[in-house]
């Protein structure tokens, strides 16, 4: 997230625009909270969402799905209907 201006954080757009100014990814980034060492946050949204077929896919997607989908060991807790996943 370094390289992306503060402004265009998906946090920080939030704040700004509400949810209708997000995309799709910037909301599945917001949910996820943080990244991994192989992907910033907006990265690991952008695959989840390019492997699962798009945001309305990514919600039929079951928990062990969406770890081999991640690619990375590490816990992080995921709000959504799925509650907590490692990836």
């Amino acid at each position: 997230m370094k390289d992306v201006a503060p402004h265009d954080r998906p946090r920080e757009k939030l704040e700004r625009l509400g949810t209708a100014g997000l995309g799709d990814n910037e909301l599945v980034a917001i949910v996820l909270g943080s990244g991994s060492r192989q992907a910033d946050v907006l990265g690991l949204a952008n695959r989840l969402l390019e492997r699962a077929g798009g945001v309305h896919a990514l919600t039929r997607t079951s928990m062990h799905d969406l770890q081999q989908i991640s690619g990375d060991r590490k816990s992080t807790r995921l709000n959504s209907s799925h509650g907590y996943i490692s990836y």
